[in-house]
C-alpha cells in the first residue's frame, strides 16, 4: 500500500475518530476530572475532594442495593438468554421453508420498540386486571412484589434481547463450511454427536460474544425498570443505571452522576479486555 493510500484511509476514518472523541472520551475525562471535586449546579468545580465522592457512593444503600440488584438480574438473565437464544437458532439452523417461516416469527421483536413491548407487558402483568392471573387462576401481585417485578423484568428483557442473538447465532450455525459436516458424516456421526462434537464448538466465538453483549445490556438497563416498575416496590429493582438516572436528573446529584459514570465506564473497559483476551486466546488455540 502506498502512502497516499494510507494517508486517504486514515482521512476515511478521521469523522468517526472526530465524533468518538467529541461525544465519549471528552465527556468521561471531564466526568473523571469532575468525579474528584465537588461541583455546583452551574458545573463549577469548587473545592477539591479527592476519594471522598467515591466513598460516599460505596457507603450510599441505595446505591449498594442497586449493585445487588444489577448483579441478582445478571446472574439470572444472562444464564436463561444464552440457552433461549441458542436454542432457537439450533431448532432452525437447517435452511428449509419452515424453518424460514419460524424463523421470521423469532425477528418480530426487532420490528418494534421497547417502550412498546414494555407498555404492553405492564397492562399484561398489571396487579388489578392481570390476563395472566385471569387465565392461570393466579393470585400474584407482579409489579408489587419485589420477586416477581424482577421477572417482570426479565422476561421483557429476553424478550427484546432473543431477536439479535438469534440472529448472530444462526448466523455462525450457517457459516459453517458444508465439507465439514459432510466429511463427518463420512466418519459415521449422529445428528447429537456433530452437534455437540463439531458445531457447538465452531460457534463458541459468537456465543461468547452474544453472552457479553447480554451482560452489557444487563449492566445498562434502565429503560425496562423506568417503564415497568419505576425502581418499585420501594426502590428494590433499581438497577445501577436507574439509580444514576434518578440521581443525575432527577436529584440532580452531580458527584453521583460524576462517580457513577466513572465507574460503569472503566468496568466496561475491564469487560471489554476480558472478552478481547478470551478472543485472543480463541485465536491462538
Amino acid at each position: 500500500m502506498s502512502a497516499k493510500s494510507e494517508k486517504r484511509g486514515y482521512l476515511y476514518v478521521l469523522p468517526a475518530v472526530v465524533l468518538v472523541a467529541v461525544f465519549s472520551y471528552y465527556p468521561f475525562l471531564k466526568a473523571f476530572v469532575s468525579s474528584f471535586f465537588i461541583e455546583n449546579q452551574m458545573g463549577e468545580l469548587t473545592a477539591f475532594a479527592g476519594l471522598e465522592n467515591y466513598k460516599a457512593l460505596i457507603g450510599n444503600e441505595f446505591f449498594i442495593q442497586s449493585v445487588k440488584t444489577t448483579f441478582l438480574l445478571a446472574v439470572i438473565f444472562i444464564p436463561v438468554n444464552t440457552v433461549l437464544t441458542l436454542l432457537g437458532a439450533t431448532l432452525v439452523r437447517r435452511k428449509s421453508r419452515f424453518n424460514e417461516v419460524i424463523g421470521s416469527v423469532y425477528i418480530i421483536p426487532l420490528a418494534f420498540s421497547m417502550s412498546l413491548f414494555a407498555l404492553i407487558l405492564k397492562q399484561i402483568l398489571s396487579p388489578t386486571n392481570s390476563i395472566i392471573n385471569r387465565i392461570f387462576h393466579l393470585n400474584v401481585v407482579w409489579l408489587n412484589d419485589r420477586t416477581s417485578a424482577l421477572a417482570s423484568i426479565i422476561i421483557l428483557c429476553v424478550f427484546l434481547d432473543f431477536a439479535l442473538d438469534y440472529v448472530l447465532l444462526l448466523s455462525a450455525f450457517r457459516k459453517i463450511e458444508r465439507n465439514i459436516i459432510e466429511a463427518s458424516l463420512i466418519d459415521g456421526t449422529n445428528e447429537w454427536q456433530r452437534y455437540f462434537m463439531i458445531e457447538l464448538p465452531l460457534i463458541v466465538p459468537t456465543l461468547v460474544m452474544t453472552i457479553f453483549i447480554a451482560l452489557k445490556d444487563i449492566l445498562l438497563i434502565s429503560a425496562p425498570i423506568m417503564l415497568m416498575t419505576e425502581g418499585g416496590p420501594f426502590r428494590s429493582t433499581e438497577s445501577v443505571m436507574f439509580y444514576y438516572y434518578i440521581e443525575a436528573f432527577k436529584g440532580h446529584n452531580k458527584a453521583t452522576e460524576n462517580t457513577i459514570s466513572v465507574i460503569t465506564v472503566l468496568f466496561s473497559a475491564l469487560l471489554l479486555a476480558v472478552y478481547s483476551l478470551i478472543q485472543k486466546r480463541r485465536r491462538h488455540a
